[in-house]
């Protein structure tokens, strides 16, 4: 009997752990089936450049037209700049009760220097002179 109850015993336990090793491999084949039916969603990002704006240089020296003691004569030459193409052109006040009317102001002295040039080309405009701002 008691060989009879221990047989019982050794088939059923390999009869369990049979199972058990089945159940896990379906447990790991499921596993594997699950993780490649996984899709990954893929996110875009709308990436923006910056905005790049340029930053100009005040400007150091200045191409004159005119200097008059009465600001109503300095805002009439620089209206007649503006309706001939000049649409920069401007008054500064310049010591005590003088006004400046410049055509455009420059950055550097190079460029100041070869507007000048250009312009004294034209006729009416020789007596344009170069101002530097301190």
């Amino acid at each position: 009997m008691k060989a009879y109850l221990f047989l019982t015993i050794a088939v059923l336990a390999a009869f369990f752990s049979s199972c058990t090793e089945k159940t896990t491999k379906k447990e790991t084949v499921q596993t594997v089936q699950k993780e490649t039916v996984i899709i990954r969603d893929t996110v875009y990002i709308n990436k923006e450049e910056p905005k790049t704006t340029s930053v100009k240089e005040a400007p150091a020296y200045f191409l004159i037209a005119g200097c008059f003691e009465y600001k109503s004569n300095a805002d009439r030459l620089r209206e007649k700049l503006q309706k001939e193409g000049y649409p920069n052109a401007l008054v500064m006040p310049y010591f005590e009760n003088l006004y400046l009317v410049a055509y455009e102001g420059y950055a550097t002295h190079k460029e100041a220097v070869a507007a000048a040039r250009q312009l004294h080309k034209i006729p009416g405009n020789e007596e344009a002179w170069i101002h530097p701002v301190k």
